[in-house]
């Protein structure tokens, strides 16, 4: 460790890989509960009375981290832990930094897997986590959960939300129950088959966590039987994105660099489209990197796939740079609408009453086949 006081920065090797931290920036961002609120961690201290040109007093390394005394008498002390995960630079050394791994890691989930679930009574157990983590594990590995020995009825699968998370509503509501209708502001609320798409396309911010619970399905000519057809479908998305990637790469990096238009028009509520901060809407497959920039798209920086054929609209701002780009997106999408639909990726369940799933609407693309009956 080592106090350039000339440069007005400090300077830290970990392992080999020198830290550069500005004495304003550490000043800035110093965690003691003066500066940070101890519980709210919302930042007390005001940026624009700290001298632009303070520098450390003193430096000094100890078990805990580095410990900075300032020319007012105050005191800062930053864990190591913290340091090492919050450079300030890129850093330009021979040696990388080791950035942790990205907390939306996955592994494919396909038709030949079991389909992974928890009971509905080990997750709403307050006196231990057990069934909360297990549901939460089986998320973010699989991207989908089934909850088997869950009431059929509205309010226990509202307690199941609520026990998960928050509810988040759009403008269908919080939490809602539909069936088919004569007269439906979306395609979902009719009896047509509906192929592999993502929620919400038309949202700045998608829906996250969605859950699928099946009260009823009778038969019109019969209610005492029970309809035919309907069958949900799932796709990791994924795991289709890794294979198209794997065998189209052009395909691939179409998909992630051209933005697609999305909108809802059929709501009471109004129109929505998906142009609010970004005026060319989306690509189909998104992409995060540490430094905000993705010039190498690819599954491993994957993190949201927003593909709704149904919602797809033309852009009013121009979209695609050629003649030969536009057609080679269109080749792109068909492929990609393939793989979403072949057998090596589409899983087909019939859902039962009871038995709700709870899906990441980020990552597992979900539909619908056609069905008669209530």
């Amino acid at each position: 460790m080592v106090n350039d006081m000339a440069n007005q920065e400090v300077l830290v090797d970990f392992n080999g890989t020198a830290f550069r931290y500005p004495s304003f920036w550490l000043r800035d961002h110093c965690p003691c509960p003066e500066c940070q609120h101890p519980s709210t961690h919302q930042r007390q201290l005001d940026t624009f009375t700290i001298d632009p040109e303070i520098k450390v007093s003193s430096a000094e390394s100890t078990p805990s981290g580095l410990q900075i005394n300032w020319p007012n008498n105050h005191t800062s002390l930053y864990s190591w832990s913290w340091l090492s995960t919050h450079p300030p630079f890129t850093q330009s050394s021979s040696k990388r930094a080791v950035h942790p791994p990205p907390t939306r890691q996955w592994a494919p989930s396909l038709p030949s897997s079991p389909l992974p679930g928890v009971p509905y009574h080990s997750i709403m157990d307050t006196s231990e986590a057990t069934g909360l983590t297990s549901f939460l594990s089986a998320i973010h590995t699989n991207g989908l959960c089934f909850i088997p020995s869950t009431p059929a009825s509205p309010d226990a699968t509202q307690s199941l939300i609520e026990r998960i998370s928050h509810i988040r509503a759009t403008h269908y509501g919080g939490f809602w129950d539909f069936t088919s209708e004569v007269n439906p502001i979306d395609t979902a609320y009719t009896n047509d088959p509906l192929p592999p798409h993502t929620d919400n396309t038309y949202f700045t911010d998608p829906a996250g966590l969605q859950l699928f619970h099946l009260l009823s399905h009778t038969s019109l000519h019969d209610p005492n039987q029970p309809g035919q057809g309907g069958e949900s479908t799932f796709v990791d998305g994924f795991a289709a994105a890794s294979h198209l990637h794997k065998h189209f790469p052009q395909h691939y990096r179409y998909l992630s660099t051209i933005p697609i238009t999305s909108a809802a028009l059929g709501a009471p509520e109004g129109s929505f489209y998906n142009t609010a901060s970004s005026m060319q809407g989306y690509p189909v497959l998104n992409h995060s990197s540490p430094t905000g920039i993705v010039s190498n798209p690819s599954p491993s920086n994957l993190v949201q796939i927003r593909w709704n054929n149904l919602d797809r609209m033309a852009p009013t701002t121009p979209s695609f740079p050629s003649h030969t780009a536009l057609k080679s997106w269109y080749a792109a999408a068909r492929e990609w609408a393939r793989i979403l639909e072949s057998p090596e990726f589409l899983i087909t369940v019939k859902l039962q009453p009871g038995e709700p799933v709870i899906f990441d609407n980020w990552r597992v693309l979900h539909g619908r086949l056609g069905f008669e009956g209530a």
